[in-house]
């Protein structure tokens, strides 16, 4: 059975400002967020949308931020 599509959704700790993650910058080192749910960017698999979530932590945006896989 194939998974649902996935999104990253994003709450920042301190503000509990929510929204969802659009891109992700490598050469910038940080994310791009978005409150439009069909801007976000979407994973096929929750393996690959969980390494998404592993990247952003490893950038340091788990510091701040709670990033969890949704159905979109």
């Amino acid at each position: 059975m194939a998974d649902s599509k996935l999104i990253l959704k994003w709450t920042n700790k301190f503000s509990g400002e929510e929204g969802y993650v659009k891109t992700v910058s490598v050469k910038e080192g940080h994310f791009v967020n978005t409150n439009n749910i069909a801007e976000a960017k979407s994973y096929r698999r929750r393996g690959i949308a969980y390494k998404g979530i592993a990247y952003l932590a490893a950038l340091g945006e788990a510091d701040n931020n709670v990033f969890t896989a949704v159905e979109a």
